[in-house]
């Protein structure tokens, strides 16, 4: 996949928001960027668009992406939405998340 660079500092950083969750995903399985934490803001704001979840406390970029591969796990359709097409409107209202230790 080709790595684009978002020019406006609305957009998430170097994610690019043409990318579908799916194609964000497979940017991500390259382990270096699971732990990069500047990674963490716009991960947290796609998967709170993505998800509605709340946490109680600022989750890991590995919790955030694995919330998102969860969600597209258990809604194929989510992976094929593009990350510019998230809204706040659309997202799902969730209960606060409280990360558990492994």
């Amino acid at each position: 996949m080709n790595t684009h660079f978002a020019s406006s500092p609305s957009e998430p950083g170097p994610i690019n928001p043409d990318w579908t969750i799916a194609q964000l995903l497979e940017w991500l399985s390259d382990d270096v960027r699971q732990h990069d934490v500047t990674l963490q803001h716009p991960l947290a704001r796609i998967e709170a668009l993505l998800t509605g979840a709340r946490w109680a406390r600022t989750p890991s970029t590995v919790a955030l992406i694995r919330s998102i591969a969860a969600a597209v796990r258990d809604d194929p359709a989510r992976g094929s939405i593009r990350i510019s097409e998230l809204s706040p409107q659309q997202a799902p209202r969730m209960s606060e998340r409280i990360p558990q230790l492994a």
